[in-house]
């Protein structure tokens, strides 16, 4: 049965502000005035929204969902990185807390963020509060990671490191493991931690699912098989049971993260997954990891750290890796999506796509970059020479504006571009990098607009010039994010035909203060016209 909604302001991502609309079959059959709704459904069931402010549900184009959803069961550890201190003493609590569990795991301590001393944490911190069971604990970002001395000798790395391609294990002044692992080499100790089988997963699926609601987010574009060190079918399988039990409550587009030939080939054997092609589940691009996050100073510079003038921080592939990979998956039609933080990491990557158009030309291949963080205008012209879409995170501004002076010097003028890549010609969503950053899309709303901090102390804005209008800063989590997955047509947008995903907020953002935009109330959340919170 058709629904009419009035009384509200609706922002409709494609025409003027709207008051009513009507809902049926889980899609939005009429926009306009309310007099205009009546007239084409005068039998309609009517809620009245109270004048609230009404937009399409949040589209988060880049996160993790099944590593959040994993985050939710482990210690939580960004609440306590005010002080190493204190994040030791979390991994303590959780460890007494969860005596049968075998592998200790937390994430989202911060070093730059610690009171008490000025470094990594190491093997003997941890040791210290967890000496019984094998303990790794990874940085808010996902770049570096600490392990204690039972998991490195799990790996077996406990006296003597090895040499990881794209990855670095970290040694104190006698040459011993110091627990402290850099990008791939993460992975050493993190095939040792348990992992949850299928019914495992959906739970883990479903708490993420749950928790992004809380945010007004009702599709997401995703990179799970990077989360758990287990084969991509189980991960598909897994959502695909969710969907058969009427348990989504969110739209998925798969960000396919393979990063090796053989695990890109295999997977284009069976990429016709059946019931991965609706409205519910997508498998989307090719999702590559070219390097690590400016936090870590692991980011791929094209020069050194500013503050670390001996590292310009780790490259992931080589050239001719990248080039392999990038190939057979445009070759293939695979739309690709590639991580790089550093300007070297985009150069990599630019180079790599160039390689692939030059050699097989395709139109709308609609390829990206993801985070596009230091990103010069040499190569902001080069990604819009290929027709690019960038996948940024407005909110990594909220730590980030802190430290990006210091990590890059002069190098942070040409940093975090926004309003400059829409002005030369390159298309752009906005998302969160979830679980780096709370899916907040309120508050990425916010840093998008004001340039600044909203959990720390802020004094000017970070380059003012880059920031979006509010009305860009919407589109970005709505039309754009939609755009980025080849859904412009059926959703982030208010309009008839559109599937009817909507978030009713408790304040207008217009009328808002900008500095005040992250606490606006998400008060309920529809999607395909049902409401899930």
């Amino acid at each position: 049965m058709p629904t009419r909604y009035v009384n509200a302001r609706v922002f409709t991502a494609k025409e003027a502000m709207a008051e009513s609309f009507v809902t049926h079959a889980g899609r939005f059959v009429c926009v306009g005035t309310s007099e205009q709704t009546q007239a084409a459904y005068p039998n309609a069931p009517t809620v009245d929204l109270g004048g609230r402010f009404v937009c399409p549900g949040f589209n988060d184009s880049h996160m993790h969902l099944l590593e959040l959803g994993c985050l939710l069961t482990q210690a939580q550890l960004a609440p306590h990185t005010d002080a190493l201190s204190h994040v030791l003493g979390a991994v303590a609590d959780f460890a007494k807390a969860h005596p049968l569990e075998p592998f200790i795991v937390g994430r989202g301590w911060n070093h730059d963020d610690f009171r008490d001393v000025h470094r990594y944490p190491t093997r003997d911190d941890l040791d210290a509060v967890c000496p019984d069971r094998p303990c790794l604990i990874t940085r808010a970002c996902g770049h570096v990671a600490v392990a204690n001395s039972q998991a490195l000798h799990l790996a077996g790395i406990s006296e003597h490191p090895v040499s990881v391609s794209g990855g670095r294990v970290e040694t104190d002044e006698t040459g011993r493991p110091n627990g402290v692992l850099n990008e791939n080499a993460i992975a050493l100790v993190a095939a040792q931690v348990p992992k949850p089988d299928r019914a495992g997963i959906r739970a883990r699926l479903l708490l993420a699912m749950d928790f992004v609601h809380r945010y007004g987010i009702t599709s997401v574009q995703t990179d799970d098989f990077s989360s758990l060190d287990v084969p991509f079918e189980e991960i598909l399988q897994a959502y695909l049971e969710l969907k058969e039990a009427g348990k989504l409550s969110v739209r998925v587009t798969q960000q396919t993260y393979l990063p090796s030939l053989a695990q890109l080939q295999r997977f284009l054997a069976v990429r016709d997954w059946p019931g991965w092609q609706d409205e519910w589940l997508r498998l989307g691009p090719l999702k590559l990891i070219c390097d690590g996050s400016l936090g870590a100073r692991t980011a791929f510079l094209r020069a050194p750290y500013d503050d670390a003038p001996e590292t310009s921080g780790i490259a992931t592939y080589t050239q001719e890796d990248l080039d392999a990979l990038v190939l057979c998956a445009h070759r293939a039609g695979m739309q690709i999506a590639i991580h790089a933080i550093g300007d070297g990491a985009a150069n990599l990557a630019l180079s790599a796509l160039e390689r692939a158009q030059q050699a097989y030309p395709r139109s709308d291949a609609r390829h990206g970059i993801v985070h596009a963080q230091v990103l010069p205008p040499d190569l902001a012209e080069r990604m819009c020479a290929l027709n690019m879409h960038a996948y940024i995170q407005s909110i990594f501004l909220d730590y980030d504006s802190q430290i990006v002076h210091s990590r890059l010097g002069s190098r942070a003028e040409q940093a975090y571009p926004a309003a400059s890549l829409l002005q030369s010609g390159v298309t752009l969503s906005n998302g969160s990098d979830a679980p780096v950053e709370l899916p907040d899309v309120l508050g990425g709303i916010q840093c998008a607009v004001t340039r600044m901090s909203f959990t720390r102390k802020a004094q000017s804005p970070y380059l003012p010039k880059e920031a979006l209008t509010l009305e860009q800063a919407l589109l970005s989590f709505t039309q754009m994010g939609a755009y980025a997955s080849f859904e412009e047509q059926t959703k982030g947008a208010i309009a008839p035909g559109y599937w009817a995903d909507f978030v009713v907020l408790g304040q207008d953002p217009f009328t808002t203060d900008p500095f005040a935009l992250h606490a606006i109330p998400v008060e309920s959340v529809y999607l395909g016209g049902h409401r899930v919170r």
